[in-house]
């Protein structure tokens, strides 16, 4: 191998050639298999090192599964190390050209069926700026980010300020005073709460203006009324507005009341 196939770490066609019917190289071994990146086909020699035979494997003719395009005149390669079981074993270099041959036509048909995706060309500029398995990880590290902006997007915008009471939260609130025979068996039908420490407002009932009943957690667990606007403006010590609770269930005052009396005030 020369500077050029080194500092590249692919060769062409005609340097493969080149090599393979080189008098100083043995082909052990001529197969069509796979690796990490796709199936191709692959060639292993021998030539002439410093002190032991070197051993190389070529790559080639074949789908790269994530450059996403047939490489029909590039050859990757790697350094072996000399195994016991290459002792012995020669391809004629006439045989090495006849599966040649057989995997450019078994190929050919869907070479020029082939298109390569914005994702296959931003892989392959990675990966010849660092290589393959560089490339993999930066992809796998692209997608993760995609997918974490993709899902962060997606995800529910908690209700605050004039947001904070939707007309769906309206509707299911009955008015103001009508739960009084039910008393703590009457149902809270929609929560507020900071998200920044743990003072919670649940409302049973609305004036259809301003003022709702219910229970308060704050400095004390308390039934009590507390004002629309009031919540909308405040804002909890690290200075974030008053949420509503998308994923909250109706439940009686009561349960609500003995849950915080047995949480110590928490949420």
């Amino acid at each position: 191998m020369n500077q050029k196939d080194i500092l590249y770490g692919r060769i062409n066609n005609e340097r493969l050639g080149a090599i393979l019917m080189d008098n100083q190289t043995t082909i052990h071994a001529i197969q069509e298999t796979s690796n990490n990146y796709g199936e191709f086909l692959f060639i292993t020699v021998s030539r002439p090192g410093d002190k032991d035979r070197s051993v190389i494997t070529f790559y080639g003719l074949g789908y790269h599964e994530y450059r996403e395009r047939w490489f029909t005149n590039e050859w990757f390669w790697y350094r072996g190390n000399p195994h016991p079981d290459l002792k012995g074993k020669e391809i004629s270099k006439e045989d090495a050209e006849e599966a040649f041959r057989n995997r450019v036509e078994t190929i050919s048909q869907y070479v020029e069926e082939n298109k390569q995706s914005e994702r296959g060309k931003l892989f392959e500029l990675l990966a010849d700026l660092t290589d393959e398995d560089g490339a993999l990880a930066e992809m796998e590290d692209m997608d993760y980010l995609s997918e974490w902006l993709i899902e962060d997007q997606t995800k529910e915008i908690p209700p605050t300020g004039a947001d904070l009471l939707d007309e769906k939260s309206r509707d299911k609130l009955p008015p103001l005073y009508s739960g009084e025979e039910q008393g703590l068996d009457a149902l809270a039908q929609v929560k507020f709460f900071t998200p920044d420490n743990s003072w919670t407002w649940y409302a049973s009932e609305f004036d259809g203006e301003d003022i709702f009943f219910g229970l308060v957690i704050g400095f004390e667990i308390e039934l009590g009324y507390f004002s629309l606007k009031e919540i909308q403006e405040a804002r909890g010590p690290l200075g974030l507005p008053i949420e509503r609770d998308l994923h909250y269930k109706p439940k009686s005052l009561r349960e609500l009341r003995d849950y915080h009396q047995q949480n110590s005030g928490g949420r």
